[in-house]
């Protein structure tokens, strides 16, 4: 997969598109219904798929304060988006420029100079200056050209009334629900980050661990113990790790800290996709350090007897 960052780059496609259109910040479920039904209809007309979507969210711009946290670094959706079969993914720069362009000129710049066979959007999807951009709209622009526009149904999750959504996702990781977040991403929540040196206490505990910075941009999870993967250097480790600040010992930051069943290497500078599967316990103080090594056996018992069944 290729990612274009302007209309420019579009533009010198020499074939012919479907377009899925969308804000797509989670890629959850519901995202993946119109990326998939946009990659299968290209396939049926011999055309390539071109996501287009934006680097940052609207408040980013317009007001800052107010804007959400991210549920998905660049970098990992793009490895998301090549997995479902995306040719092209079109991530244009949050501007205040973009924000004032009106919707039938952000059409006619998708298909002005490419040969478009169709649009395929969420039926609640908005674009252009103040959101005047709908996909009743797109098909009015569009209709006369014989270009398609498919408006899919919003996704529903038997599990709640309410349809897939990045809010109720924000949600359900800040309160810990990872069952939830589980079902409406379609998969764990996770991250992408450098391993760092921490304290080097965990080995003398008897569990060395991997430090890590959670990212900032990043929903962050309620402090405390979890059920994690792990990928590095191209290998799947499973494991138990604290999102937190350590308050047993003094003068700690708040980081990641994941111990992994039967791994002991020095990797510090590689990067790794670190999966949160389930929510323990709340962090916590403990008197003592056999206290702790105590619990932390117990934990790490849970995380296993977690796989086993998973």
């Amino acid at each position: 997969m290729k990612i274009l960052t302007s209309f420019a780059e579009l533009q010198q496609l020499k074939t012919n598109i479907v377009y899925a259109l969308g804000t797509f910040d989670g890629l959850h479920r519901g995202h993946q219904s119109v990326i998939q039904r946009a990659v299968a209809e290209a396939k049926a007309v011999k055309a390539c798929t071109v996501v287009v979507t934006f680097d940052n969210h609207p408040l980013h711009i317009l007001n800052p304060e107010r804007c959400p946290t991210m549920l998905l670094q660049p970098v990992l959706k793009g490895e998301i988006l090549k997995s479902l079969g995306v040719d092209y993914a079109l991530r244009l720069p949050m501007t205040k420029d973009l924000l004032a362009m009106p919707a039938e000129a952000f059409i006619s710049a998708l298909t002005e100079y490419n040969d478009v066979k169709a649009f395929v959007v969420g039926q609640n999807f908005t674009f252009g200056a103040g959101g005047k951009g709908t996909p009743d709209l797109i098909q009015q622009l569009l209709a006369a050209k014989g270009i398609v526009v498919h408006a899919l149904s919003l996704a529903q999750c038997q599990e709640m009334k309410e349809h897939v959504s990045s809010t109720l996702i924000r949600e359900a990781v800040r309160e810990g629900d990872l069952s939830l977040t589980y079902t409406l991403l379609g998969r764990p929540y996770m991250f992408r980050g450098t391993v760092i040196e921490g304290d080097r206490r965990g080995r003398t505990l008897g569990f060395p661990t991997l430090n890590f910075l959670f990212p900032k941009e990043l929903t962050l999870p309620p402090d405390g113990v979890y059920v994690n993967r792990v990928l590095l250097d191209g290998q799947w480790y499973e494991g138990v790790g604290n999102l937190g600040d350590n308050p047993t010992f003094e003068n700690q930051y708040h980081r990641f800290e994941v111990h992994l069943f039967g791994f002991d290497k020095m990797v510090y500078g590689h990067e790794a996709t670190v999966e949160f599967w389930q929510l323990l316990r709340p962090e916590q103080r403990f008197n003592s350090l056999e206290d702790l090594i105590k619990q932390m056996k117990v934990d790490e018992q849970r995380a296993k007897d977690f796989f086993e069944k998973n």
